[in-house]
């Protein structure tokens, strides 16, 4: 599949097999060498531009100088001493790191304990985050600039029609008055503290063994946004499954008091919760969109994100003060 032996000090006799923990951009492949400890390849399917990857690598190159009690990706460098490798399987050149394997696995949203500590290892991240420096380097563009997600999506008003008749109308109406939501909290939103986030806290970039968080991958889409986007994000990811079910909200909760064992929420932060976790959907919705243009995304994928969308949308109408009312108490 991969000679790695070109590009790193690995024998060419190296199985490379697929992890089951892949990333919807990126491949992840497990590295095994007789005798010595695995790797793992990751390959960037989203882009091959190392302006990019010079910010994250950047980054955690600053995190691993922090004693965090668990892992970040620490790249190692080729036998040229750079820190990632450009592959062609002459269709399209890819970026390429290899990382030492980091032990654990995804968390589980309905596990109450996990997501405690999850909470928790967030609020430290982003205390190490908020030290980091990567002034002058190439960063990805925060989540409140609908309009530069992807440059086939230039205006995010146009998304929906750039979709045709395979949205219905009713469905389009309801995602532009999201996006009309949105930009009318732009301006609240940029005046939130700011700093460098992680940008994608889901479950599937978290390790853990148990209720231990052994490591946190993917920071690919690290840059300067609203310091509580994260914990936005994570609020989404852990409980979008269990939304008016009664069970979303020990999750919360659980996320929640781990945050609050190293950090507090503002008044102003826990007031744009709902308006950020909408900003994070319609951000990857611009994305699927714009890889959907470039034939790199089926539309299936677009319909199902609608769909959670909105169930999305449609709850936080309902238990938006109950949100907030919770968070105060968190």
């Amino acid at each position: 599949m991969f000679d790695l032996s070109s590009f790193w000090d690995v024998p060419a006799t190296a199985e490379v097999t697929p992890l089951d923990r892949g990333g919807y951009n990126n491949s992840l492949y497990r590295v095994a060498i007789n005798g010595a400890s695995p790797y793992v390849l990751r390959v960037y399917g989203n882009h091959a531009n190392p302006k990019y990857i010079q910010h994250e690598l950047t980054v955690l190159s600053h995190l691993q100088a922090r004693s965090l009690p668990f892992a970040v990706p620490a790249p190692i460098p080729t036998k040229r001493n750079e820190l990632w490798a450009m592959s062609s399987d002459g269709r399209a050149r890819k970026l390429m790191v290899l990382l030492p394997f980091i032990p654990g696995d995804n968390p589980k949203e309905n596990d109450l304990a996990q997501a405690e500590s999850a909470g928790e290892a967030m609020a430290i991240l982003l205390g190490g985050l908020r030290e980091v420096n990567v002034r002058g380097l190439q960063a990805p563009q925060p989540y409140v600039e609908l309009g530069r997600v992807h440059p086939l999506v230039p205006d995010a008003y146009e998304a929906m029609n750039c979709l045709g008749s395979l949205a219905p109308n009713s469905v389009k109406k309801r995602i532009d008055a999201i996006l009309e939501y949105l930009f009318e909290q732009t301006k609240p939103i940029k005046a939130l503290p700011q700093q460098l986030i992680h940008g994608d806290l889901i479950t599937g970039n978290m390790l853990m063994e148990g209720a231990r968080m052994t490591g946190i991958l993917d920071f690919e889409n690290c840059t300067t946004n609203p310091r509580v986007m994260d914990f936005a994000i994570a609020l989404d990811a852990w409980s979008w499954d269990a939304l008016g079910t009664g069970n979303e909200w020990a999750r919360m909760d659980a996320l929640g008091r781990g945050y609050a064992r190293v950090s507090k929420l503002t008044d102003a932060e826990i007031a744009a919760l709902p308006a950020l976790i909408l900003m994070r959907n319609a951000n990857v919705l611009m994305h699927l969109v714009g890889r959907f243009l470039s034939n790199l995304t089926p539309y299936v994928d677009i319909e199902n994100w609608l769909d959670s969308m909105l169930k999305i949308d449609a709850w936080l109408t309902l238990n938006k003060q109950q949100l907030l009312d919770r968070a105060g108490g968190w």
